[in-house]
C-alpha cells in the first residue's frame, strides 16, 4: 500500500447502467493503454472511447453480466469491474455455474488505495447472489501487480494458455 494515499474512505460501489456507458468507455481507455503498451502486437492501440462502445454495452446488459463503478465521496469514478456468469455444461466437465471477472480498471491516481480489493469483494458478492459456486478470471502474464493481488485473494492457477508466433 502507498502510505500517502487514503484507503477507501467515502468510497462506494454501484452497478453501472446504460447512462454510464460513456464513462465506462472513457475509463477503459486506461485499461486498453496498459495492455497495448505491454503487448502492442496483441492489443489494439487506444482510440476514441466510442470504438469499444458495443463491447462495454454488451458487458452491462442482461441478468448474467454487470459492471460496477467505484466512486469517491464526490461521485468521481475511479474505476470499474466487469463481470459475467458462465454455465459450464460439457460432457467432459462437471456442471458448474461460476462468476467470471472480465475486466478490472483502476485510474492511475487511485491505485494503491484498496479499490481493486473492494471491487473483487463486490464481484464475489454479486456471483454468490447469482448462485455461482466459483470465481474465475484471466490475467495476462505481464500484469504482475494484478497477478499478485489475485493470488493474495485466494486465486490459483487452473490452467495455462500458451502461444507462439508463426513466421
Amino acid at each position: 500500500m502507498h502510505a500517502d494515499k487514503p484507503r477507501l474512505e467515502g468510497i462506494t460501489l454501484r452497478q453501472a447502467s446504460l447512462a454510464d456507458l460513456d464513462l465506462v468507455c472513457d475509463l477503459a481507455q486506461e485499461l486498453n493503454l496498459i495492455h497495448h503498451q505491454a503487448w502492442p502486437d496483441v492489443f489494439a492501440p487506444p482510440a476514441t472511447p466510442s470504438r469499444d462502445r458495443l463491447h462495454w454495452q454488451d458487458s452491462m446488459l442482461g441478468a448474467d453480466r454487470a459492471i460496477f463503478l467505484v466512486e469517491d465521496a464526490f461521485g468521481q469514478s475511479l474505476g470499474f469491474i466487469a463481470l459475467s456468469l458462465i454455465e459450464e455444461r460439457h460432457s467432459l466437465l462437471q456442471p458448474m455455474r461460476y462468476g467470471r471477472v472480465n475486466s478490472v480498471c483502476v485510474c492511475p491516481e487511485a491505485r494503491g488505495m484498496g479499490l481493486g480489493r473492494a471491487m473483487m469483494a463486490q464481484a464475489d458478492d454479486w456471483a454468490r447472489e447469482h448462485r455461482a459456486t466459483d470465481m474465475r478470471l484471466v490475467v495476462w502474464a505481464f500484469n504482475e501487480q494484478a497477478r499478485k493481488l489475485y493470488q493474495e485473494l485466494g486465486y490459483e492457477v487452473l490452467s495455462h494458455t500458451m502461444g507462439k508466433r508463426l513466421a
